[in-house]
């Protein structure tokens, strides 16, 4: 790989024990200069679209387990943060172990997707996704993972559905959203009719927004970055990621309207006041074993957030593992813990016993 600092004549970046400040410059000169690396590269099938969203396919390795994994991200990023690198990717990991694995990519909305609210989502986009898996597969039910929002949303799904799911899991996963840190807080007393678009909420609203919940995250990330640049392979693990967060989509302002005012403004989930298509979103409908999954280290969705649900689930566990709200999927512990922990509750959701 090309050295982004070649040619570069700040005398700073020529001195041994760089101070943090120069070595954030360095960060910064990396970041712009240096490609990123191809993310999502696991080969797959597409099964099934709907308006933007495409259902991937990744097949089992050997057929050893007959009920799909329907996997959820969020809808504000890219489906790749679970397929980002090859040997970090949770959608590899459980097609090599014998699943046969779907990945709800939603794809990126545009102006004529921008009354999508959340029953639509649900209802729709959601519902088909998760009987196409089943349909494919040949089987009666499926198994559910939900990452972040995308936790929520499967939550909600699996109660206004629950004979259709024969396990669930939640990863990082808001519920009580009082507790839900800065994003609570900065959403607080929002007029969203008159802050969000009736068309679609553009990316360059978001980012700001989300680059509030870590005001010093950028210091760290360059830090973090110069300090990859001494590796070649560091170097490109870390872009990976920052390919990953750079690329938002936009959100239909129906969604954004309704998610917000009902789940972190009114807090509607937990108190089973939230109705999508004139059906209350009871979460005590879902029967299923459920593994909800915090994490420490985790701002985004703090486990204050997380596991409160388990308050009204029938049948959920809970773990709460020692890494951030995207290491836990990207990091080194995915493969050496998280990774296992799934296989192992897929395979066998009644007797799993928790992380590796």
């Amino acid at each position: 790989m090309r050295d982004p600092l070649a040619g570069v004549t700040d005398p700073l970046l020529e001195i041994d024990g760089l101070s943090q400040v120069e070595r954030v410059r360095r960060g910064i000169l990396v970041h712009a200069h240096t490609p990123r690396p191809p993310i999502g590269q696991t080969p797959s099938q597409v099964v099934h679209r709907q308006d933007k969203l495409l259902l991937r396919y990744y097949a089992p390795s050997t057929r050893q387990h007959a009920l799909p994994v329907v996997l959820v991200p969020s809808l504000i990023n890219k489906a790749s943060i679970l397929d980002l690198e090859q040997d970090r990717s949770l959608v590899r990991a459980l097609a090599e172990a014998g699943h046969p694995v779907y990945l709800v990519d939603w794809g990126v909305p545009g102006p004529e997707d921008a009354d999508e609210d959340v029953g639509y989502v649900l209802e729709v986009l959601l519902r088909r996704s998760v009987d196409r898996a089943m349909r494919h597969a040949g089987a009666q039910q499926a198994h559910l993972f939900g990452y972040c929002m995308g936790g929520t949303l499967a939550a909600m799904y699996a109660a206004l559905h629950p004979q259709r799911l024969a396990s669930l899991v939640l990863l990082n996963a808001p519920f009580r959203f009082s507790d839900a840190g800065r994003f609570h807080d900065f959403v607080q007393g929002l007029d969203l009719d008159a802050t969000l678009s009736e068309g679609l909420v553009p990316v360059e609203v978001m980012q700001p927004a989300f680059k509030l919940l870590d005001p010093m995250g950028n210091w760290s990330k360059y830090l973090g970055i110069e300090a990859a640049s001494r590796d070649p392979h560091k170097l490109v693990r870390a872009l990976a990621r920052e390919r990953w967060l750079e690329e938002n989509v936009p959100v239909s302002g129906a969604f954004a309207r309704e998610f917000i005012g009902r789940a972190y403004q009114d807090d509607a989930l937990l108190a089973g006041t939230w109705s999508i298509r004139g059906r209350r979103v009871d979460l005590g409908r879902v029967t299923c074993p459920t593994l909800v999954v915090a994490c420490e280290a985790d701002f985004i969705a703090p486990k204050e957030a997380v596991l409160p649900v388990l308050e009204v689930l029938p049948n959920a566990r809970s773990e709460v593992l020692p890494v951030g709200h995207i290491g836990v999927v990207v990091g080194g512990f995915g493969p050496k813990v998280f990774y296992p922990m799934l296989d192992a509750w897929f395979s066998s959701p009644e007797t799993a016993d928790g992380a590796a």
